[in-house]
């Protein structure tokens, strides 16, 4: 069987080199790379914390601790590690640079005393500050069909979801769902731009926190059970905010819901209406396809892997799409299954 620099496991686990892992566990690793902390690139955290050397970023960092690990605060095999900086992994050089697709979000980069430089995505919005520079290429595939093009900019549906949000609020509380990092792009959205109190559960509170102690322009967030929270509860004029472990919104007679997706439901349209008071909104910090291909560009990448273990299930077509149009070799990850693969 062929071993190559870079691929992907079953469980999502990114392999770079000999000795580096990403987004996953590997027995035979000594060392792991968190790149953000949604839950599909979290597989055997805890089981890493145990056996392996994790660098993260320091905001990556913050928000974990800020969640529920407190045993991350006295660990000292958890590294945060500056953005750009390069930290020694057994001779090799590892190098985090930020992708831009929530707070703390890093694309990794690991250069061999060869002068190889392997290069992991992570999840990534595009346009970016700084694309990685890599000659092999691990790349997320949440967009890899060239269907999924996006007829409208993020700024459009942040707008739409503003005009969406007013208009809901008319009739009564408001209910928003959405996954980490999304929930905050929409209290930045939010920020200056409603005038009713915005509830969360305790532990989203604390994370809002963590992305005001990094300078982020989001809106503050009150504890839904405290005396201000359950005052605004009985005024019917608020926002309440579901997020990670926050349960489903209750069923209230005036209340609307809207769920806020990373994922495109329409490519001409971020608005999808389930009914006169559900509806569902497109705000991704993922790149679309067009946007991927450009990233790819922009490594330089000679050699490309397509993450077939996550994400929308493109990454076959990806990889022939980047062979067709940008003559740059590609396949799908190989998705191998047992933490031993490769030993």
């Amino acid at each position: 069987m062929q071993k190559w620099p870079i691929d992907v496991m079953q469980m999502g686990a990114v392999l770079l080199g000999d000795n580096v892992v990403c987004d996953g566990f590997h027995r035979a690793r000594r060392f792991r790379v968190q790149t953000h902390i949604h839950d599909d690139h979290m597989d055997e955290f805890d089981t890493s914390k145990g056996f392996q050397d994790i660098f993260l970023s320091e905001a990556t960092h913050s928000l974990l601790k800020a969640e529920y690990d407190a045993d991350l605060l006295v660990r000292q095999n958890i590294f945060s590690l500056p953005a750009g900086a390069r930290h020694d992994v057994d001779g090799d050089s590892l190098i985090l640079v930020p992708s831009g697709h929530m707070l703390g979000a890093v694309q990794a980069v690991l250069e061999t005393r060869s002068g190889t430089r392997l290069g992991y995505s992570g999840d990534f919005q595009w346009p970016m500050e700084d694309a990685v520079e890599v000659d092999y290429l691990v790349l997320d595939s949440t967009y890899g069909r060239p269907t999924s093009i996006r007829r409208y900019t993020q700024e459009d549906a942040e707008v739409r979801f503003m005009e969406l949000l007013h208009r809901t609020l008319k009739l009564g509380p408001v209910n928003i769902t959405a996954h980490r990092g999304t929930i905050e792009r929409a209290l930045n959205v939010m920020a200056g731009n409603i005038n009713v109190p915005i509830l969360g559960s305790d532990r989203l509170c604390r994370e809002v926190g963590v992305y005001q102690e990094y300078g982020a322009n989001v809106a503050p967030v009150i504890f839904h059970k405290s005396p201000e929270g359950k005052a605004a509860r009985a005024s019917e004029r608020y926002v309440r905010l579901f997020s990670k472990g926050d349960g489903t919104p209750p069923e209230l007679p005036k209340a609307s819901s809207i769920t806020l997706s990373a994922f495109m439901t329409k490519p001409d349209d971020p608005i999808l209406e389930y009914s006169d008071r559900a509806y569902g909104v497109a705000l991704s910090n993922h790149a679309d396809f067009e946007g991927t291909l450009e990233y790819v560009r922009a490594t330089k990448a000679k050699y490309v892997v397509t993450d077939n273990a996550r994400g929308g299930g493109g990454a076959v077509e990806l990889a022939q799409e980047i062979m067709a149009r940008l003559r740059i070799q590609a396949r799908p990850s190989s998705n191998e299954g047992g933490y031993e693969w490769g030993n």
